[in-house]
């Protein structure tokens, strides 16, 4: 039997959270969500996804601060990043950790069209 590939929602916004979540489980995905880079942090390391996906600016600890935890651990400094933000581009860009397998995408920028682009692209598709 194969094994759906899993994604870590990291998304302070419940709104935004329950849209991604649903739209990623239709597609085939095991989906986690977090409400917050604390989450994120805890639960990125027991789960080991394939995928992040987590907003850059959250109540305790913003995705830009739970990178940082990621990206020390043997366990998760491998998993692709996206992160997803409302904050304007150019100061989104300023403040988003940079790297390899790591994706910066506005909210707004037809959201599910580059985000799924962008998750096909680092881990393919569900199964």
């Amino acid at each position: 039997m194969l094994v759906s590939k899993s994604i870590l929602i990291a998304e302070d916004d419940h709104e935004v959270l329950g849209l991604l979540v649903e739209h990623y489980r239709k597609l085939g995905y095991e989906v986690h969500p977090a409400p917050d880079g604390l989450q994120l942090g805890i639960m990125a390391g027991n789960l080991k996804p394939d995928l992040i996906i987590s907003d850059l600016v959250m109540p305790a600890a913003g995705g830009d601060k739970a990178f940082v935890r990621l990206r020390s651990s043997t366990l998760t400094r491998d998993i692709p990043v996206i992160f997803l933000t409302g904050v304007p581009l150019d100061k989104a860009r300023e403040m988003a950790p940079k790297g390899p397998k790591v994706v910066l995408l506005h909210k707004m920028d037809s959201m599910f069209g580059k985000l799924d682009a962008a998750v096909t692209s680092l881990i393919g598709p569900a199964v």
